[in-house]
This record gives C-alpha cells, structure tokens and sequence, in this order.
C-alpha cells in the first residue's frame, strides 16, 4: 500500500492544502496522472511524490482525518515533468494562488500519448533545447518560417498539431520551439536558451484571465530550475530591465531630428486644426516626394468624450462610471464605452440643462483620418486600429497594403508596434505624433517610461531626412524632450531616483488588491474594513495564525513527520506600504463600483532580484493570507489604475 501525495489540476481556496494524500496499491512516479475525489466531485490530479504506508504510520494517526482512495490511474506514466512542476509550485507561491491553475495551463490536449509505429523505438539523447517567446501569433509564425527543426507554438493552432508539437517538446526532439507566452508551460527536457522578444510588448502578460502572469517571471525562474541563459531584447527597454539586465545596455535611439511643436502657440496664431503647419507642411512635401505618411495617435473614435459647454455635463456609460468616446459608424456618430462596449446615441441637447451648446472634445483616429483626407483630399489614406482591423489577420491585411505602397497616410494606434519589422523593411516613411500628451497624463508611474517608448520607437521607425514631428501641449515636459533628443540616459537617470525615492519597483513589488461590487456603499466599506485591518497587522508584526503556503504539502501525510517554523512575517521593521482604500481611477465598470488597494513590499537588495526568493514570497504571503477569496490579487500590476 501506498501514500501518493497529489497536487489537483484545479482551483482550490488558498485556506485549503494545495497537496493532498490519498491510498494507492501500487506506487506511481512524479507526473503522472489520477483521478481524485475532492469533495463530492472528481478532478485530474498531478502526482508529487510517493511513500510506503507503512513508513507513515504515525502520520495516519495523527491526520485526524479519513485518507480517500485514487479513483483511476489516468496515465501510470508521468505526462508532465519534473520541472513543470517544480514551476507551477514556484508560480502557485509567486502569484498567491492554486499551483492546480498553471498545472491545467501545462496539460497536452490530450492525455493519451501519440501512439508510436514502432512500440520499441527508443528516443534518442534530448536535444539542447532554445526558446524564442513572441509577443504575437502572426510573428511568430513568420519568426519559424523557413527554419527546420523549429516547432511552433500559440493558441491558434490546429489541435492536432498542438498536441504533436507538445509530445515533440516533451520527448526532447524540438532543438527550437517558437511561440507565444503560453510557450513557457511546455514540457522542455532540456531547456538551455531562453530569449525574449521585443520584451516591453503587453502581450507578453496575460491580461484576458487570472492570475495575470508575465512572461519574464515565469521565464526568470524557468532559467534557475535549467541553469539555462535568458536574453531579453526590445527597440527600447524598460526601466526594470534595463536595471537589472547588462545585456540590454547596448541598443540604439536613432539621432535624426526631432521637431517638438507647441499646440498652444498654433492657436494662438489662429490654427485650430489638430494638425500643425509644421506637420502639414511636412505632409505636404512627403507626398510631393511620393513618400509616404504614418501619423500616431493612442485613441481611437473621433473625439474623447461629449460635453455641455454650459453645465459640464459630459455623457458617461449607465455600466460604467467612464464617459462614452465618440465614433462614427459608418458615417453615423454613435456613443461607445471602450470598457463594455455599451452603446448610446449622442444627445442633441444637454440632458441635464438642455442646453444645446453639446460639444465633442478631443482626438481619435477617426478624426485625424477625416481631417486628413479634408486637407489631402488626393492622399490614399487608410485607418489601422481596432475598430477596422480587430483581428491580426484583418491588420496584416492593411500592413501588406502600406508595405505595397496602396496608401498614402497611415493613421495608427499601438497596434503598429506588433507589424515594426515589416514597417521597417519599406523605403521609409515621414512620421508624427498627433498628440504627446494622451500618452503621459495617466496617475500611474509608468506613464512616463510607455511615454518614452512609444516616442522612441515611432522615432526609429521614421529614417527619412526629414524632422521627425511631435504635437503637444506641454512642450516643455522632461520626459517628451529626452525622447525627442533619444537621451535615454538621462530619462533614465531622473526615473530611476524618483522610483527609489517613492519605492516604486525595481525597489519594490507591487501588488494591486481590486474589489467590486454592485453595490456602492458596501464596495467601499469592505475595502476600508480590509485596508485598516492590513495596516493593523503590519503595525502589531502580528505573525498569522495558520500559514496559508500553498506550495508547501501541508495537507499531505509526509508533511506531518518534520515541524516547520513558519516565514517571519511583514512587519513594522519592513518597509511596507499600504495604500488607503481608494475607488479605481475608473470607479464603476461593467455594473460594478471598484476600490483598489496598493501595497509595496520594499525590496532590500533589488539587484538580486529577491522578489523572486522563497523568503521574500512567503513573507509577503503571510500578509496577503489576510486578503479573502472575493479579491482580485495581482502581482506586479501592469497599472495601478
């Protein structure tokens, strides 16, 4: 008889073990698969390890509860690997959840392995196994072009060829794999490369599910389990790299000219148009030179939002406490929220003072195109946003239009920056900002660092002779200048000593907690209620009563025969900063009112990266088990808005 000790593929309350025993005839190795009765139903469960019943008799008797048998042996033979699990512990621990949750991300779409023509055919030696993650599906298809040897990896596969490209990987005969974020679960055998491209891309982090993993972390730590290398590479890094990785020092800013135009003197001299003379001008001369036009803009619709010029009334979603854009649907105005995509018409009188003076206020991609084809009415001029193109197929489609030169002016939004290596291999193009400032006015630290990027980049992107063209109305700001000049340097200098003074990351971990509600009141009492009790803890050093470790067996037998001291708590002689309980920079979404709660936890010695660490982890979880279950927790937040 035997003990198997099993981790559940699934989400189970952090209170609760996170490994559980059960009765086996038979021992099973590391990885392989059960079914498991958990409660009154029946779940996939990961092997962790196996003892003799016997050797824990003592154990037994002290567990206090009744040990359940396996329900079926799904797979004898382990499915995931020694390493895969290893992982999804560390990642259970790293973003405070169920081990189960990444476990499930690691699973082939089928248990059942390939069957083979040759049932004694032996693999040969695992080959050296190198990693490239892409931040998208279409370039990572066209990175394993042409490659042999290179096996492909993203959610948008065909499911038989997933399941063949997993069981390659697993058996060690994939020498390189290519593919998105969800490439880092893989069953790689021998993992010595690990390399990130174009790093400071969003769609490295998942965003669409939780817990909201990034890729860097996950990739850091698979490094440490293989002892294998990781590259990280980008047009311009970020500020947290940049600090900790040597091997993103050396990239370049292109030096051409930049011309920084002060809106406010435009209308001052009477130009009201949201293009400049200076980028008209520009415009102009680019397409006399049948060159051709990318202008950047982060918003899509025509305007920002509808105002009443009398009261100030300014049209906001019924779900959301966030005001409608303003769009045109086919060639009708229509009211849409960017967050439930909710619906409206656009009123013809204020409905709080039924004052008619109703204004649209702001710059959208819709109204840079409509502008544009008034002054440059023979210009070909397309859009390249998520209205038009909202798949990647529908925006490569526009992209091969611009490469073949069937467009003259190409209005755009971030969305360019997933398509820079084909941009790049055109002839050139005049590039501009339409406005700087939609980019940096944001309550969130890192607003001036995406700030910078975006600048440099679209600076990059433009190699003609001419002034690269930057619209804003705070012509001065030190960022916008340090970008315009390519000074990484010193931006760099100036927001590294304002992040160590307000002990932002790299010099702390951040960790967003979010609750909704659809009730008001008690949306803002619970966050209160838990901020005071948080900063109770912290001022007491009180150290938790049950620890809620949940990458640690302690719901398994052999757990039982070894006493562990629990982690040091948080405490006052720590440097943690809880924030008060505050409503989200937008208050109410999709029905529900939303508070946040900002901690920080200091890190003492950023440069080793102890974020990472087992003692650092538990520490902060001894805190964060005080948070309940009907929070949202996330882990180095990619905003604190």
């Amino acid at each position: 008889m035997k003990i198997i000790d099993i981790i559940p593929v699934t989400k189970i309350p952090l209170a609760q073990p996170q490994i559980l025993s059960y009765f086996s005839i038979s021992g099973l190795p590391t990885g392989a698969l059960v079914e498991i009765p958990l409660g009154r139903r029946k779940e996939i469960g990961v092997v962790f390890d196996s003892h003799k019943a016997a050797d824990l008799k003592m154990e037994i008797k002290k567990a206090g509860y009744e040990l359940r048998p396996i329900a079926k042996i799904i797979s004898g033979q382990p499915i995931l690997t020694g390493q895969q699990i290893k992982l999804a512990l560390w990642l259970g621990q790293y973003y405070f959840c169920s081990p189960g949750i990444f476990l499930k991300m690691m699973m082939p779409k089928k248990i059942t392995k390939p069957k083979l023509q040759n049932p004694n055919y032996k693999f040969p030696k695992p080959k050296l196994q190198k990693l490239f993650l892409i931040p998208t599906m279409t370039a990572a298809q066209k990175s394993a072009k042409g490659h042999e040897d290179t096996i492909v990896w993203h959610s948008n596969l065909p499911k038989k060829q997933l399941e063949e490209n997993w069981w390659r990987i697993k058996n060690g005969q994939a020498p390189t794999i290519v593919g998105t974020r969800s490439a880092v679960f893989l069953p790689f055998q021998n993992l010595k490369e690990i390399t990130i491209e174009d790093e400071t891309n969003p769609a490295h982090r998942s965003w669409d599910m939780f817990p909201h993993y990034h890729v860097h972390e996950v990739a850091q730590k698979l490094t440490e389990i293989f002892g294998a290398k990781l590259i990280l590479k980008s047009g311009i890094p970020s500020v947290e790299s940049f600090y900790f990785s040597p091997s993103l020092k050396r990239f370049a800013i292109s030096d051409m000219l930049s011309a920084i135009v002060d809106m406010r003197a435009e209308i001052k001299d009477g130009n009201f148009s949201i293009f400049s003379r200076a980028l008209q001008e520009a415009i102009t001369k680019a397409l006399a030179q049948k060159k051709q036009i990318i202008l950047f803009i982060n918003r899509r619709g025509a305007a920002n939002f509808v105002l009443c010029r009398d009261c100030g009334y300014v049209s906001k979603c019924s779900n959301c406490d966030a005001p409608f854009s303003y769009h045109l649907l086919n060639g009708k105005p229509i009211l849409l929220c960017h967050r439930c995509g909710h619906k409206d018409t656009p009123p013809d009188l204020c409905p709080k003072c039924q004052s008619y003076r109703i204004k649209t206020v702001g710059v959208g991609t819709q109204k840079v195109e409509l502008e544009a084809k008034k002054l440059f009415p023979q210009a070909k001029i397309s859009r390249l946003d998520s209205d038009v193109a909202s798949t990647p197929a529908a925006q490569q489609e526009i992209i091969e239009g611009f490469i073949k030169k069937e467009i003259d002016i190409l209005v755009t939004t971030q969305i360019i920056f997933s398509w820079l290596d084909k941009i790049k291999s055109t002839s050139g193009a005049a590039v501009a900002i339409i406005s700087a400032d939609t980019l940096l006015h944001l309550p969130d630290f890192h607003s001036g660092e995406r700030t910078f990027q975006t600048i440099a980049l679209l600076k990059n992107l433009s190699r003609l002779n001419e002034k690269f063209i930057i619209q804003t109305y705070n012509p001065k700001n030190l960022v916008i200048n340090a970008a315009a000049k390519g000074d990484w340097q010193s931006f760099y200098q100036e927001e590294i000593e304002a992040r160590k003074l307000l002990s932002y990351p790299p010099f702390s971990q951040i960790v967003k907690l979010t609750f909704r509600h659809q009730d008001p009141k008690r949306s803002g009492q619970e966050a209160k209620i838990l901020a005071a009790k948080l900063t109770n803890v912290i001022a007491r050093s009180e150290a938790p009563k049950q620890s809620r470790d949940n990458t640690t067996p302690t719901g398994s037998l052999a757990s039982l025969s070894t006493s562990r001291s629990g982690p040091r708590p948080f405490g006052a002689r720590d440097d943690v900063q809880i924030s008060d309980a505050l409503p989200a920079f937008i208050s109410r979404e999709k029905g529900k009112y939303v508070w946040n709660i900002i901690i920080k936890f200091q890190i003492t010695n950023s440069k080793s990266q102890t974020k990472m660490s087992s003692e650092f982890l538990l520490r902060r979880n001894s805190l964060l088990q005080y948070v309940p279950s009907n929070w949202e927790i996330d882990v180095d937040p990619s905003d604190l808005l």
